[in-house]
């Protein structure tokens, strides 16, 4: 009899098991019994084939962290975006390749990201100079997409383009947050743009006449029937208006000044020791929303070339820039000299 197991707590985040799937069976084909593979990070391979199956965020993050090296492959997000791109496999993808044109479909596909990964999403912004940037957010730094998932997520993303829309597809732009691959030839050859690592964000940049092309597929009535199963998808997700994210309003109002927590606790309507506890249940707590609420404004203060470092830091409570400086290379691995300087001139 096999092992019971349970599915994932509604406190733990949790992403479509679709892509689990995906990965299992990609190494059946390079040789790998993928039923063993599951078992080694307690999944089953039956469970996770359900179509609307979800397993625990940590558990993904284990998947792309441990099966480049089991499988011998550090493309392994490239690859498996090849091999899935013929087939659609996820619902974003699918819904932009039924609708009318590229932007329509990305705009469309966009809004259930939170299906594939819940504390995640895209967010969807147009320079002056007319290019659509799209960036990836999380609500956790310890959440965030690692190296192999996001180039899986853009190559599938491009490669499904250019299926409906033109071989000629390709982005204007790519920036990744890690650092570049040992040899990025694979990257360069399936993106066909400029790729800058170690960026304070992930980000696709895409011209706007290249969004207005037509889809060939487009389907009207497979893509009304895609959405309405989408959005029952995101009610079934956790909720994106959390216990913490009600917090985190609170801390936002209250920032540069560090938050008491029987402050914080009065404004919540309730103890302060229920509202460590639910914090606490969904996996934070009201230092971390601290840190993450100064962290953002951070990262807006140092987009205004008008600042100083030190300004910078007086503006979020610091007494001092060293201490600003320490914090910030906690918070993006890098300094804020660093982080402002590949704003503007992001290297290869």
């Amino acid at each position: 009899m096999s092992r019971e197991r349970n599915p994932p707590s509604r406190n733990v985040a949790t992403v479509t098991a679709t892509v689990a799937h995906a990965l299992f069976e990609y190494a059946r084909g390079q040789g790998h019994d993928p039923r063993a593979l599951a078992a080694r990070f307690d999944l089953s391979l039956d469970e996770v084939a359900a179509i609307d199956a979800r397993i625990p965020a940590p558990t993904a993050q284990r998947l792309w962290a441990e099966l480049p090296t089991i499988l011998g492959d550090d493309n392994l997000g490239l690859h498996l975006g090849l091999h899935l791109a013929p087939m659609g496999a996820l619902l974003p993808v699918l819904v932009m390749t039924n609708a009318a044109t590229l932007g329509d479909g990305l705009v469309r596909g966009l809004e259930f990201q939170r299906v594939l990964g819940e504390g995640s999403e895209w967010v969807w912004g147009t320079g002056a100079d007319g290019v659509v940037r799209i960036h990836y957010e999380f609500s956790d730094p310890v959440a965030a997409a690692p190296r192999h998932a996001l180039e899986f997520g853009f190559s599938l993303l491009v490669l499904a383009a250019r299926g409906v829309a033109g071989d000629d597809v390709a982005p204007a732009e790519m920036r990744f947050r890690h650092a570049r691959p040992k040899d990025g030839r694979e990257q360069d050859e399936l993106f066909r743009c400029p790729i800058h690592y170690s960026q304070p964000r992930d980000e696709v940049h895409m011209r706007a006449e290249l969004l207005s092309r037509p889809v060939r597929t487009a389907n009207p009535m497979l893509l009304s029937h895609l959405e309405a199963h989408g959005r029952q998808l995101l009610s079934e997700c956790a909720p994106s208006d959390t216990f913490a994210g009600r917090v985190e309003r609170v801390v936002r109002s209250i920032v540069p000044r560090e938050p008491s927590l029987d402050e914080v606790a009065e404004a919540m309507g309730c103890a302060s020791r229920t509202l460590q506890r639910r914090l606490r249940d969904e996996g934070t707590s009201l230092q971390a929303l601290f840190e993450k609420v100064r962290f953002e404004r951070a990262c807006e203060l140092l987009r205004d070339r008008t600042l100083g470092v030190r300004a910078v830091a007086i503006e979020l409570g610091f007494s001092e820039q060293a201490a600003f400086h320490r914090a910030f290379v906690r918070w993006s691995g890098m300094s804020p000299g660093r982080w402002r300087a590949a704003l503007k001139s992001p290297a290869r």
